[in-house]
């Protein structure tokens, strides 16, 4: 069996995450009618991208999570459906999904405060969310047409509270470590203009070993 290369897999976990805030952004656009998308052919259009960011985000915590020996199975390595990629990765490392999170410069250093931001997403809201995708992409039964109702005022609102939800998680997240001696600790948006991510390992009193990794991204002219 290959060993785990932290490496490789921090480097394909930022690359989801870049692919995150594309879709993030087209989300964003679409909501503002930048897409010249009808209201309800945008809407469609955002749970798409939302359907897809969750199983970005539950493939790149497989990745993260691969030195746990579940996710080396066949079963895992064929998986595409996030809300049980999650499963399977919960039921041998409980803390799996990320944790917001905010780093602060301080005189000595940085100082990182874990879920300190009640409206980011949680675990159950991830499946949730997953769940609403399923249901807004899948055009239902003949029944289901025959009585449907026209979208509301709070379906809309409802797109935007998801994405809100999305960026105050992801934003700055930590994930933990499945063997309990560190953390993952990544910035969507870096000054170098992709992602980042700080491996943290070795806690001491008052130090700790770190490894830097960051996404170069190309930018259009």
């Amino acid at each position: 069996m290959s060993t785990f290369d932290e490496a490789a897999a921090v480097r394909t976990y930022l690359k989801l995450m870049h692919e995150v805030v594309t879709r993030l952004d087209l989300i964003s656009y679409a909501c503002n009618g930048q897409l010249n998308l009808a209201p309800p052919y945008a809407f469609e259009y955002c749970y798409l991208q939302y359907r897809r960011i969750c199983e970005l985000l539950a493939l790149g915590c497989l990745q993260l999570h691969g030195d746990l020996p579940a996710t080396r199975t066949n079963a895992a390595t064929k998986e595409w459906n996030a809300e049980r990629i999650m499963g399977l990765l919960h039921r041998s490392h409980p803390h799996a999904f990320p944790q917001c999170a905010v780093a602060t410069k301080t005189p000595t250093g940085w100082n990182y405060v874990a879920n300190s931001k009640p409206n980011a997403m949680t675990l159950v809201e991830f499946k949730a969310l997953y769940g609403k995708c399923g249901q807004v992409l899948h055009r239902g039964t003949i029944r289901s047409v025959e009585t449907e109702q026209p979208l509301q005022k709070q379906d809309y609102a409802q797109v935007i509270l998801w994405s809100q939800k999305i960026v105050d998680l992801l934003n700055q997240h930590f994930v933990s470590r499945s063997d309990g001696h560190g953390l993952y600790f990544v910035s969507l948006k870096t000054e170098s203009g992709g992602p980042a991510c700080n491996v943290l390992t070795g806690f001491t009193e008052g130090a700790v070993s770190v490894a830097t990794y960051n996404l170069s991204v190309e930018t259009a002219a």
